[in-house]
């Protein structure tokens, strides 16, 4: 295990406060993993409750400028790993002027709008806001409010050959001090997930 300085302390802990955790949360998380994975090796971190092996903290979201400030990246940053959607289309901006209700919207969208407004909903997580703006009454529409699964700890050590599988339907998030993956080891990732840390070490 490596030994953080304060500076890593406190970033870990940052992303902790951000989310509305108590300070000590990652304490607690630690000590279930440890308990759980002296019953089983392969783990399985989900945000529905029934299916994770460890329980998640749900944290509710009210918009996607609530879900940046989370666990995104601030405006005028980096974006060059960022894809950006095409501008709303005219047929779809007509769309959005014209719809009375969610389930209206819904049922008259199509998939390029779809694929546009996840593709801006990540864009303005992860990249700079302002230039997916358009797409904000959208995303809050039928994405939002919404929920978040969150697993925060100290040391996460996943053994020789085991598994962690991140799943379910709402994004999931992971805070842990240093991750030490094992050989052969994987972290296997079927859902939006923001992962951080501070070391990650690969045997």
């Amino acid at each position: 295990m490596n030994t953080l300085t304060q500076a890593q302390k406190d970033n870990h802990a940052l992303v902790n406060q951000r989310l509305g955790l108590a300070p000590d949360a990652h304490l607690t998380l630690s000590a279930q993993i440890k308990n759980i994975q002296q019953q089983k090796k392969d783990l399985v971190f989900s945000s529905d409750p029934l299916e994770s092996d460890v329980p998640p903290v749900h944290v509710n979201v009210g918009s996607i400028a609530e879900f940046k400030k989370m666990v995104g990246v601030p405006d005028g940053e980096d974006d060059s790993h960022v894809v950006y959607p095409e501008p709303m289309a005219d047929h779809h901006r007509q769309l959005m002027g014209s719809v009375g209700s969610k389930g209206e919207l819904l049922g008259r969208m199509d998939d390029q709008l779809h694929e546009k407004m996840r593709q801006a909903a990540y864009a303005y997580v992860m990249g700079d806001s302002r230039k997916v703006e358009e797409y904000v009454p959208l995303i809050n529409s039928l994405m939002f409010p919404g929920r978040i699964a969150v697993f925060t700890g100290q040391d996460a050590n996943i053994p020789d050959g085991a598994t962690w599988t991140i799943k379910g339907e709402d994004p999931v998030v992971l805070n842990f001090e240093e991750i030490t993956e094992g050989q052969g080891a994987e972290i296997k990732i079927t859902t939006n997930c923001s992962l951080h840390t501070q070391y990650f070490t690969q045997k």
